[in-house]
């Protein structure tokens, strides 16, 4: 994470010394929050993103298929993007629908 911090300073925030103080503006300032977790059996860290109204991106499992919901484009309702299956494929498709959702102002 710090050397992805060091290569991405403008796209990528990592310091655990600081998440307790800064981490509300991560969420707050995210265009989304990605939380491709194979096994999440409540998650709360999604839920501290939806208080910042920040988008979810995730893996259908545990509290994450409870509380994540696929955004229709149509009725404006959702507060995220799911992927169903635990492969980069899926989860490629999944980011590209979260793309696509966030260019379409």
């Amino acid at each position: 994470m710090k050397y992805l911090t060091y290569k991405y300073p403008k796209s990528v925030w990592s310091n655990p010394d600081a998440f307790f103080t800064d981490g509300a503006l991560v969420n707050i300032g995210s265009d989304y929050a990605m939380m491709p977790s194979l096994f999440e059996p409540g998650g709360i860290v999604q839920h501290e993103f939806f208080c910042g109204s920040t988008p979810v991106v995730a893996f259908r499992t545990g509290g994450l298929k409870d509380s994540v919901f696929e955004f229709d484009i149509k009725t404006k309702k959702g507060n995220g993007f799911n992927f169903m299956s635990y492969d980069v494929e899926d989860f490629k498709r999944c980011m590209r629908r979260a793309i696509n959702c966030f260019k379409n102002k």
